[in-house]
Protein backbone atom coordinates (compact mmCIF):
# COMPACT_ATOMS: atom_id res chain seq x y z
CA UNK A 1 0.00 0.00 0.00
CA UNK A 2 3.48 2.47 0.38
CA UNK A 3 3.02 3.12 -3.38
CA UNK A 4 -0.32 4.57 -2.83
CA UNK A 5 1.11 7.46 -1.49
CA UNK A 6 3.62 8.27 -4.16
CA UNK A 7 0.76 9.10 -7.01
CA UNK A 8 -1.12 11.53 -6.10
CA UNK A 9 -5.11 12.13 -8.03
CA UNK A 10 -4.90 14.86 -10.51
CA UNK A 11 -0.93 14.69 -10.67
CA UNK A 12 0.12 14.45 -14.17
CA UNK A 13 2.64 11.42 -14.92
CA UNK A 14 4.40 8.99 -17.26
CA UNK A 15 2.61 5.88 -17.93
CA UNK A 16 5.52 3.96 -20.20
CA UNK A 17 5.34 4.23 -23.85
CA UNK A 18 1.11 5.46 -24.01
CA UNK A 19 2.79 8.64 -22.75
CA UNK A 20 1.18 11.07 -20.53
CA UNK A 21 -2.23 10.32 -18.25
CA UNK A 22 -3.86 12.04 -15.29
CA UNK A 23 -4.30 9.85 -12.22
CA UNK A 24 -7.90 10.42 -11.46
CA UNK A 25 -8.21 8.08 -8.79
CA UNK A 26 -6.75 5.14 -7.13
CA UNK A 27 -8.35 2.68 -4.76
CA UNK A 28 -9.35 -0.79 -4.04
CA UNK A 29 -11.54 -3.10 -6.13
CA UNK A 30 -11.90 -7.18 -5.32
CA UNK A 31 -10.85 -9.02 -8.44
CA UNK A 32 -11.36 -12.72 -8.59
CA UNK A 33 -11.80 -12.30 -4.75
CA UNK A 34 -8.75 -10.61 -4.14
CA UNK A 35 -8.69 -7.14 -2.91
CA UNK A 36 -6.07 -4.88 -5.59
CA UNK A 37 -5.30 -1.48 -5.27
CA UNK A 38 -5.93 -0.09 -9.05
CA UNK A 39 -5.86 3.22 -10.56
CA UNK A 40 -7.99 4.92 -12.74
CA UNK A 41 -6.01 7.17 -15.52
CA UNK A 42 -6.65 9.34 -18.09
CA UNK A 43 -4.27 8.75 -21.02
CA UNK A 44 -3.84 12.11 -22.41
CA UNK A 45 -2.64 11.23 -26.03
CA UNK A 46 -5.38 8.78 -26.91
CA UNK A 47 -8.00 10.35 -24.91
CA UNK A 48 -8.55 7.18 -22.66
CA UNK A 49 -9.41 6.00 -19.39
CA UNK A 50 -8.07 2.95 -18.08
CA UNK A 51 -7.97 1.29 -14.83
CA UNK A 52 -5.32 -0.78 -14.25
CA UNK A 53 -3.68 -2.65 -10.81
CA UNK A 54 -1.16 -0.47 -9.37
CA UNK A 55 1.63 -3.21 -9.14
CA UNK A 56 1.06 -4.05 -12.85
CA UNK A 57 0.74 0.07 -13.84
CA UNK A 58 4.25 0.45 -12.20
CA UNK A 59 5.64 -2.63 -14.37
CA UNK A 60 4.42 -0.95 -17.30
CA UNK A 61 6.53 2.22 -16.73
CA UNK A 62 3.66 4.17 -14.35
CA UNK A 63 5.94 6.94 -12.83
CA UNK A 64 6.27 10.84 -11.71
CA UNK A 65 7.23 12.85 -14.64
CA UNK A 66 10.85 13.24 -14.73
CA UNK A 67 12.79 16.38 -12.23
CA UNK A 68 14.15 19.54 -13.24
CA UNK A 69 17.45 17.75 -12.67
CA UNK A 70 17.05 15.16 -14.53
CA UNK A 71 15.81 16.95 -17.52
CA UNK A 72 18.70 18.93 -17.80
CA UNK A 73 20.83 16.06 -17.54
CA UNK A 74 19.22 14.38 -20.82
CA UNK A 75 19.35 17.56 -22.37
CA UNK A 76 23.10 17.82 -21.71
CA UNK A 77 23.45 14.03 -22.53
CA UNK A 78 21.47 14.26 -26.02
CA UNK A 79 23.90 17.41 -26.92
CA UNK A 80 26.90 15.56 -25.76
CA UNK A 81 26.85 11.86 -25.06
CA UNK A 82 28.25 9.63 -28.00
CA UNK A 83 27.21 6.42 -27.79
CA UNK A 84 27.06 2.70 -30.37
CA UNK A 85 23.61 3.21 -32.01
CA UNK A 86 21.17 0.77 -31.15
CA UNK A 87 20.63 -1.00 -34.27
CA UNK A 88 17.97 -1.54 -36.46
CA UNK A 89 17.28 -4.86 -36.81
CA UNK A 90 13.99 -5.36 -39.59
CA UNK A 91 10.79 -4.07 -37.27
CA UNK A 92 13.34 -2.16 -35.00
CA UNK A 93 12.13 -4.19 -32.15
CA UNK A 94 15.58 -3.26 -30.09
CA UNK A 95 14.47 0.38 -30.57
CA UNK A 96 10.92 0.35 -29.66
CA UNK A 97 11.43 -2.22 -26.59
CA UNK A 98 14.03 0.48 -25.43
CA UNK A 99 11.43 3.53 -25.55
CA UNK A 100 8.37 1.08 -24.15
CA UNK A 101 10.45 0.54 -20.71
CA UNK A 102 9.25 4.29 -20.31
CA UNK A 103 12.19 5.64 -18.78
CA UNK A 104 13.91 9.04 -19.54
CA UNK A 105 17.26 7.42 -20.59
CA UNK A 106 16.20 4.91 -22.94
CA UNK A 107 14.29 7.75 -24.66
CA UNK A 108 17.37 9.61 -25.01
CA UNK A 109 19.51 6.75 -26.21
CA UNK A 110 16.69 5.99 -28.64
CA UNK A 111 16.96 9.37 -30.05
CA UNK A 112 19.93 9.99 -29.87
CA UNK A 113 20.41 6.56 -32.15
CA UNK A 114 17.92 7.78 -34.56
CA UNK A 115 19.31 11.29 -35.12
CA UNK A 116 22.97 9.79 -35.37
CA UNK A 117 21.19 7.32 -38.19
CA UNK A 118 19.30 9.90 -40.05
CA UNK A 119 23.16 11.55 -39.87
CA UNK A 120 24.22 9.35 -41.92
CA UNK A 121 21.18 7.91 -44.27
CA UNK A 122 17.75 8.77 -44.65
CA UNK A 123 15.48 6.79 -42.09
CA UNK A 124 13.16 4.22 -43.36
CA UNK A 125 9.29 4.71 -42.44
CA UNK A 126 9.22 2.97 -39.30
CA UNK A 127 12.13 4.61 -38.31
CA UNK A 128 10.55 8.05 -39.37
CA UNK A 129 7.52 7.37 -36.92
CA UNK A 130 9.28 6.05 -34.30
CA UNK A 131 11.59 9.16 -33.93
CA UNK A 132 8.28 11.48 -34.35
CA UNK A 133 7.11 9.53 -31.51
CA UNK A 134 10.04 9.87 -29.25
CA UNK A 135 10.83 13.44 -29.88
CA UNK A 136 6.69 14.27 -29.14
CA UNK A 137 7.32 11.95 -25.71
CA UNK A 138 10.25 13.67 -24.66
CA UNK A 139 9.01 17.08 -25.59
CA UNK A 140 6.00 16.85 -23.31
CA UNK A 141 8.37 15.08 -20.20
CA UNK A 142 11.20 17.75 -20.77
CA UNK A 143 8.34 20.71 -20.96
CA UNK A 144 6.56 19.47 -18.10
CA UNK A 145 9.45 19.11 -15.88
CA UNK A 146 11.32 22.43 -16.61
CA UNK A 147 7.88 24.67 -17.28
CA UNK A 148 8.53 25.02 -20.58
CA UNK A 149 5.98 26.24 -23.03
CA UNK A 150 5.93 24.24 -26.53
CA UNK A 151 8.43 26.65 -28.23
CA UNK A 152 10.69 27.03 -26.10
CA UNK A 153 11.07 23.08 -25.40
CA UNK A 154 11.21 22.60 -28.76
CA UNK A 155 14.25 25.49 -28.89
CA UNK A 156 16.06 23.77 -26.21
CA UNK A 157 15.59 20.16 -27.98
CA UNK A 158 16.96 21.70 -31.39
CA UNK A 159 19.50 23.41 -29.80
CA UNK A 160 20.85 20.25 -28.03
CA UNK A 161 20.36 17.91 -31.64
CA UNK A 162 22.00 21.29 -33.14
CA UNK A 163 25.50 20.69 -30.94
CA UNK A 164 24.85 16.53 -31.26
CA UNK A 165 25.45 16.67 -35.15
CA UNK A 166 27.59 19.94 -35.26
CA UNK A 167 28.12 22.42 -37.67
CA UNK A 168 26.65 22.20 -41.17
CA UNK A 169 29.00 21.42 -43.40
Amino acid sequence: MAKVAQFEKGKTVVFGPEGFARVESIGEKVVLGNKVTVVDLFVLDSKMNVTVPLNRAVERGLRHVTSKASADKSLNALANERNEPIPWNRDGRLLKDRFAEGEISGMIEVFASLIDTAETRKLNDGQRTLLDRVRKAYAREIGEALGLDDETTQARINAAIATRIGPAA
